[in-house]
Protein backbone atom coordinates (compact mmCIF):
# COMPACT_ATOMS: atom_id res chain seq x y z
CA UNK A 1 0.00 0.00 0.00
CA UNK A 2 1.42 3.36 -0.99
CA UNK A 3 1.77 6.10 1.59
CA UNK A 4 3.55 9.42 1.90
CA UNK A 5 6.73 7.78 3.10
CA UNK A 6 6.79 5.45 0.12
CA UNK A 7 6.99 8.37 -2.33
CA UNK A 8 10.70 8.48 -2.88
CA UNK A 9 12.57 11.69 -2.42
CA UNK A 10 13.53 11.89 -6.07
CA UNK A 11 9.84 11.66 -7.04
CA UNK A 12 8.60 14.31 -4.63
CA UNK A 13 8.54 17.05 -7.27
CA UNK A 14 6.86 14.77 -9.82
CA UNK A 15 4.30 13.82 -7.17
CA UNK A 16 3.52 17.46 -6.39
CA UNK A 17 3.27 18.37 -10.09
CA UNK A 18 0.89 15.47 -10.80
CA UNK A 19 -1.33 16.58 -7.93
CA UNK A 20 -1.32 20.16 -9.22
CA UNK A 21 -2.24 19.08 -12.76
CA UNK A 22 -4.95 16.76 -11.52
CA UNK A 23 -6.54 19.57 -9.55
CA UNK A 24 -6.68 21.55 -12.79
CA UNK A 25 -8.83 18.79 -14.26
CA UNK A 26 -6.28 17.04 -16.49
CA UNK A 27 -6.88 13.39 -17.32
CA UNK A 28 -4.44 10.56 -16.60
CA UNK A 29 -3.16 10.52 -20.16
CA UNK A 30 -2.74 14.31 -20.24
CA UNK A 31 -0.77 14.28 -16.98
CA UNK A 32 1.48 11.44 -18.18
CA UNK A 33 2.33 13.40 -21.33
CA UNK A 34 3.73 16.13 -19.06
CA UNK A 35 5.06 13.92 -16.25
CA UNK A 36 6.39 10.60 -17.61
CA UNK A 37 5.39 8.12 -14.89
CA UNK A 38 3.76 4.70 -15.03
CA UNK A 39 -0.03 4.71 -15.07
CA UNK A 40 -0.16 2.56 -11.93
CA UNK A 41 2.19 4.95 -10.12
CA UNK A 42 0.11 7.96 -11.10
CA UNK A 43 -3.07 6.23 -9.98
CA UNK A 44 -1.53 5.39 -6.61
CA UNK A 45 -0.34 8.96 -6.13
CA UNK A 46 -3.75 10.37 -6.91
CA UNK A 47 -5.46 7.89 -4.61
CA UNK A 48 -3.01 8.93 -1.88
CA UNK A 49 -3.88 12.57 -2.48
CA UNK A 50 -7.60 11.82 -2.56
CA UNK A 51 -7.87 12.89 -6.19
CA UNK A 52 -9.60 9.92 -7.76
CA UNK A 53 -12.37 10.47 -10.31
CA UNK A 54 -14.85 12.64 -8.46
CA UNK A 55 -18.00 13.95 -10.09
CA UNK A 56 -16.26 17.29 -10.55
CA UNK A 57 -13.31 15.69 -12.34
CA UNK A 58 -15.60 13.68 -14.60
CA UNK A 59 -17.52 16.82 -15.56
CA UNK A 60 -14.27 18.66 -16.32
CA UNK A 61 -13.02 15.81 -18.51
CA UNK A 62 -16.32 15.57 -20.38
CA UNK A 63 -16.23 19.32 -21.01
CA UNK A 64 -12.66 19.12 -22.31
CA UNK A 65 -13.50 16.20 -24.59
CA UNK A 66 -16.43 18.13 -26.02
CA UNK A 67 -14.23 21.17 -26.59
CA UNK A 68 -11.60 19.06 -28.37
CA UNK A 69 -14.29 17.45 -30.52
CA UNK A 70 -15.71 20.85 -31.44
CA UNK A 71 -12.26 22.11 -32.36
CA UNK A 72 -11.61 19.02 -34.50
CA UNK A 73 -15.00 19.37 -36.20
CA UNK A 74 -14.38 23.02 -37.00
CA UNK A 75 -10.89 22.24 -38.30
CA UNK A 76 -12.33 19.56 -40.58
CA UNK A 77 -14.96 21.98 -41.85
CA UNK A 78 -12.32 24.59 -42.65
CA UNK A 79 -10.19 22.03 -44.49
CA UNK A 80 -13.20 20.84 -46.52
CA UNK A 81 -14.12 24.42 -47.39
CA UNK A 82 -10.58 25.23 -48.48
CA UNK A 83 -10.42 22.10 -50.64
CA UNK A 84 -13.76 23.00 -52.19
CA UNK A 85 -12.61 26.53 -52.97
CA UNK A 86 -9.38 25.21 -54.49
CA UNK A 87 -11.22 22.72 -56.74
CA UNK A 88 -13.73 25.34 -57.89
CA UNK A 89 -10.95 27.86 -58.55
CA UNK A 90 -9.14 25.32 -60.73
CA UNK A 91 -12.37 24.60 -62.62
CA UNK A 92 -12.92 28.32 -63.29
CA UNK A 93 -9.41 28.66 -64.68
CA UNK A 94 -10.08 25.77 -67.07
CA UNK A 95 -13.51 27.03 -68.18
CA UNK A 96 -12.99 30.77 -68.61
CA UNK A 97 -11.99 30.12 -72.23
CA UNK A 98 -15.61 29.06 -72.89
CA UNK A 99 -17.30 32.13 -71.43
CA UNK A 100 -18.05 33.56 -74.89
CA UNK A 101 -19.16 30.23 -76.37
CA UNK A 102 -22.95 30.40 -77.08
CA UNK A 103 -23.54 26.67 -76.50
CA UNK A 104 -21.60 26.80 -73.22
CA UNK A 105 -23.62 29.79 -72.04
CA UNK A 106 -26.86 28.08 -73.05
CA UNK A 107 -25.94 24.98 -71.06
CA UNK A 108 -25.09 27.08 -68.01
CA UNK A 109 -28.42 28.91 -68.33
CA UNK A 110 -30.27 25.60 -68.55
CA UNK A 111 -28.62 24.39 -65.37
CA UNK A 112 -29.33 27.67 -63.60
CA UNK A 113 -33.05 27.28 -64.32
CA UNK A 114 -33.54 23.50 -64.05
CA UNK A 115 -30.50 22.15 -62.19
CA UNK A 116 -29.97 21.41 -58.52
CA UNK A 117 -28.40 24.06 -56.34
CA UNK A 118 -26.36 21.73 -54.13
CA UNK A 119 -22.83 20.41 -54.52
CA UNK A 120 -23.93 17.49 -56.70
CA UNK A 121 -25.10 17.92 -60.29
CA UNK A 122 -28.73 17.01 -60.97
CA UNK A 123 -30.83 18.20 -63.88
CA UNK A 124 -34.51 17.45 -64.44
CA UNK A 125 -37.03 18.10 -67.22
CA UNK A 126 -39.82 16.37 -69.12
CA UNK A 127 -38.76 17.72 -72.53
CA UNK A 128 -36.34 15.28 -74.16
CA UNK A 129 -34.79 18.09 -76.21
CA UNK A 130 -33.74 19.98 -73.10
CA UNK A 131 -32.39 16.80 -71.51
CA UNK A 132 -30.45 15.86 -74.65
CA UNK A 133 -28.90 19.31 -74.96
CA UNK A 134 -27.83 19.21 -71.31
CA UNK A 135 -26.29 15.76 -71.74
CA UNK A 136 -24.30 16.96 -74.76
CA UNK A 137 -23.28 20.08 -72.84
CA UNK A 138 -21.89 17.96 -69.99
CA UNK A 139 -20.10 15.67 -72.41
CA UNK A 140 -18.48 18.48 -74.34
CA UNK A 141 -17.38 20.80 -71.57
CA UNK A 142 -17.13 18.61 -68.46
CA UNK A 143 -15.93 15.31 -70.00
CA UNK A 144 -18.92 13.38 -68.62
CA UNK A 145 -19.63 10.32 -70.73
CA UNK A 146 -23.35 9.55 -70.64
CA UNK A 147 -22.76 5.82 -70.23
CA UNK A 148 -20.01 6.06 -67.62
CA UNK A 149 -20.45 9.29 -65.67
CA UNK A 150 -24.20 9.90 -65.76
CA UNK A 151 -27.22 8.31 -64.19
CA UNK A 152 -30.73 8.49 -65.66
CA UNK A 153 -33.91 8.26 -63.61
CA UNK A 154 -37.46 8.44 -64.95
CA UNK A 155 -40.25 9.55 -62.63
CA UNK A 156 -43.56 8.19 -63.85
CA UNK A 157 -46.98 8.64 -62.30
CA UNK A 158 -48.27 5.30 -61.06
CA UNK A 159 -51.49 5.73 -63.06
CA UNK A 160 -49.39 5.38 -66.24
CA UNK A 161 -47.89 1.98 -65.49
CA UNK A 162 -49.34 0.57 -68.68
CA UNK A 163 -47.24 3.09 -70.62
CA UNK A 164 -43.96 2.13 -68.96
CA UNK A 165 -42.51 0.12 -71.83
CA UNK A 166 -43.27 2.90 -74.32
CA UNK A 167 -41.79 5.51 -71.97
CA UNK A 168 -38.57 3.56 -71.44
CA UNK A 169 -38.15 2.97 -75.17
CA UNK A 170 -38.80 6.64 -75.85
CA UNK A 171 -36.03 7.89 -73.56
CA UNK A 172 -33.65 5.17 -74.60
CA UNK A 173 -34.02 6.13 -78.26
CA UNK A 174 -33.93 9.90 -77.76
CA UNK A 175 -30.87 9.85 -75.52
CA UNK A 176 -29.15 6.95 -77.28
CA UNK A 177 -28.70 4.93 -74.10
CA UNK A 178 -29.57 1.29 -73.32
CA UNK A 179 -32.83 0.51 -71.54
CA UNK A 180 -31.07 -1.29 -68.70
CA UNK A 181 -29.38 1.83 -67.31
CA UNK A 182 -32.70 3.65 -66.87
CA UNK A 183 -34.06 3.61 -63.33
CA UNK A 184 -37.79 3.94 -62.77
CA UNK A 185 -39.43 5.73 -59.84
CA UNK A 186 -43.17 6.00 -59.33
CA UNK A 187 -44.89 9.28 -58.51
CA UNK A 188 -47.75 8.59 -56.11
CA UNK A 189 -49.25 12.04 -55.76
CA UNK A 190 -53.00 12.22 -56.27
CA UNK A 191 -54.11 13.78 -59.55
CA UNK A 192 -57.51 15.44 -59.20
CA UNK A 193 -58.01 16.05 -62.90
CA UNK A 194 -56.06 13.59 -64.96
CA UNK A 195 -55.33 14.63 -68.50
CA UNK A 196 -55.23 11.82 -71.04
CA UNK A 197 -51.94 12.92 -72.58
CA UNK A 198 -50.88 10.37 -75.18
CA UNK A 199 -47.39 11.91 -75.34
CA UNK A 200 -46.72 11.54 -71.62
CA UNK A 201 -43.17 10.27 -70.96
CA UNK A 202 -42.65 11.17 -67.32
CA UNK A 203 -39.94 13.35 -65.84
CA UNK A 204 -36.28 12.62 -66.56
CA UNK A 205 -33.58 13.28 -63.97
CA UNK A 206 -29.94 13.27 -65.07
CA UNK A 207 -27.19 13.26 -62.47
CA UNK A 208 -23.44 13.03 -62.78
CA UNK A 209 -21.42 10.38 -60.98
CA UNK A 210 -17.89 10.44 -59.57
CA UNK A 211 -17.65 14.19 -58.94
CA UNK A 212 -19.32 15.48 -55.77
CA UNK A 213 -18.62 19.14 -56.51
CA UNK A 214 -19.83 19.20 -60.11
CA UNK A 215 -22.91 21.22 -59.19
CA UNK A 216 -20.80 23.74 -57.29
CA UNK A 217 -18.48 24.15 -60.27
CA UNK A 218 -21.35 24.90 -62.65
CA UNK A 219 -22.93 27.32 -60.18
CA UNK A 220 -19.62 29.16 -59.77
CA UNK A 221 -19.41 29.62 -63.55
CA UNK A 222 -23.07 30.66 -63.66
CA UNK A 223 -22.45 33.35 -61.04
CA UNK A 224 -19.69 34.88 -63.15
CA UNK A 225 -21.70 34.81 -66.39
CA UNK A 226 -24.81 36.23 -64.69
CA UNK A 227 -22.79 39.13 -63.29
CA UNK A 228 -21.39 39.82 -66.75
CA UNK A 229 -24.84 40.09 -68.34
CA UNK A 230 -26.26 42.07 -65.43
CA UNK A 231 -23.83 44.88 -66.25
CA UNK A 232 -25.07 45.18 -69.84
Amino acid sequence: MINKSSVRLKNKEKFKECIRLRKQGLSYSEIRKIIPVAKSTLQNWLVLAGLTLTKEHIEIQIKKRLEKRQIATEASRIIRQRNKERIISQALDLHKKYFNDPFYNYGIALYESEGSKGTSCKFSNSDYRVILVFVKFMEKYFSCNRLQNMGFEIYVHETRKKDLKRIINFWSKKLNIPNKILKIYWKRNIVVRRRNNLDYVGQMLVKTKGEKLMGSKIQAVSDIILKKYQKR
